[in-house]
């Protein structure tokens, strides 16, 4: 009858969707095939598969949380699976709930002890804990299931890598690369070895080899950009940097390291045109505002640089290469206190840094507070004996507070040390020009001790 509820009718449409979801999966859609899989599953919650079609489409979207969900529903629902199970201990990986990824896994091996991937995966997730000996311990475990697995190979290397044994992580990758020559990013994980090895122009071939495998790979082009960087080769670098946004006009790292390029140059304006564009694709970018501050810095754009750098403090979390910037960025910029709150944490996280120290003292100099100063540029000399900049400062500092003797003799070390420093002739000048000769006894005194 006409109208008449009929279950065959929305169990074809439900295969219907689920059909076409997989055609949208095929050919990249995941959107359109995320929703078409809803729907089948709004008609039939029950079916294990749809869930599980759901989160793997949900993890190509690198929506990992919601995947996750989809996942557990499937696992709720066939919780024997060991295919199913295995996605999800992955997915849990990738979200760092290591715990109950291990739980998986071991769920896994309890159901089906000679299921390789459950050992393989879990090579991953030791790693990703700093386990390394345990990530090992997975890879011997796995080889007894399945002697030659690419991608434990692979997984093995990255745990290598990670403890900064690189001939063995290549080793192990070369290894992948036998089982399976066009195994993703383990020429460019060969590469990235042998760029922390030093070997660049060994780093060069393999990065050109993942590019060979797939052209419009963003994340080499990205790292190999940034090596040619390294090298100097500017120009090639720019090459990478606009090939990667042709992939993806919104990658914001590509939009950074042409920023970076065009500081290089001098391009200031074209620099801060790809910062701003950093910013408004993603406004928490790390160093972004620092970055654009440095180059409105340069165009005597003190006030809206630090509008740009106050934000950044907020968020300059512990890494040494930030603070140091951020540190000299705010003394440039004229924000001293801020600036010396961050090298006070860069001092604490770095205590021997001579160049951070010697800032540091910089700071309080700049706040009035001359002993403090002093203090710091002394321990900056005693970590760097030849640090010109701050005998130099101490110098200054001395004259200052009236201390002229004291004040000779560091103007006299740093004029030992850079001979033709203008500003240094000029210091002792003002120190002594009232004193006919004593300047160059002084001096060479200071050059017998130093030769001692």
């Amino acid at each position: 009858m006409e109208g008449e509820y009929n279950p065959l009718n929305e169990w074809m449409d439900a295969e219907a969707r689920v059909e076409s979801a997989h055609k949208h999966f095929e050919q990249g859609r995941w959107p359109e095939a995320a929703a078409e899989l809803r729907a089948a599953i709004d008609i039939n919650p029950e079916n294990a598969a749809w869930h599980y079609n759901l989160g793997l489409t949900l993890e190509a979207m690198d929506d990992f949380v919601l995947a996750g969900e989809a996942l557990q529903r499937a696992v709720d629902l066939e919780p024997e699976d060991v295919e199913i199970l295995n996605s999800l201990g992955v997915n849990q990986t990738r979200q760092g709930l290591y715990a109950e990824s291990l739980d998986i896994f071991g769920r896994i091996e309890k159901l089906d002890p000679a299921y390789e991937p459950s050992y393989c995966n879990r090579i991953v997730t030791y790693t990703e804990m700093a386990q390394h000996d345990k990530a090992e311990l997975m890879f011997y475990l796995a080889r007894q299931v399945k002697d030659e697995c690419a991608l434990c190979y692979y997984n093995i290397g990255n745990s290598l890598y990670a403890r900064r044994e690189y001939d063995r992580a290549i080793d192990c990758w070369k290894q992948t690369l036998r089982l399976e020559s066009d195994h993703r990013h383990a020429n460019a994980r060969i590469a990235e070895a042998l760029w922390a090895k030093g070997d660049l122009s060994g780093a060069r071939e393999f990065y050109e080899a993942e590019l060979q495998c797939d052209v419009e790979d963003v994340d080499t082009l990205l790292d190999y950009g940034e090596m040619l960087m390294d090298l100097g080769q500017l120009d090639e670098a720019r090459q990478k940097f606009v090939a990667a946004l042709e992939v993806d006009p919104d990658d914001a790292s590509a939009l950074f390291c042409l920023g970076e390029l065009a500081v290089s140059k001098k391009a200031y304006s074209a620099a801060e045109r790809h910062f701003r564009r950093v910013l408004q694709i993603d406004n928490a970018y790390p160093m972004a505002h620092a970055k654009l501050a440095r180059v409105l810095l340069k165009n005597e754009r003190v006030q809206e640089a630090a509008k740009h750098l106050l934000y950044e403090i907020k968020h300059a979390g512990t890494d040494i290469e930030t603070l140091h910037e951020l540190g000299s960025l705010l003394l440039e910029a004229n924000l001293i206190r801020q600036a010396n709150s961050v090298l006070k944490q860069l001092v604490e996280l770095a205590p021997g840094d001579a160049h951070a120290i010697h800032n540091l003292a910089v700071s309080f100099f700049r706040l009035n507070k001359s002993q403090e100063g002093i203090r710091h540029c002394k321990k900056a000399i005693k970590l760097q004996p030849d640090y010109v900049l701050a005998f130099y400062n101490l110098a200054l500092a001395h004259m200052r507070i009236g201390e002229m003797d004291r004040a000779r003799r560091y103007v006299a070390r740093a004029y030992v040390l850079a001979p033709n420093d203008e500003s240094i002739r000029g210091l002792s000048k003002r120190i002594d020009g009232h004193r006919p000769g004593f300047w160059s006894k002084l001096v060479s005194k200071v050059r017998s001790i130093v030769r001692q």
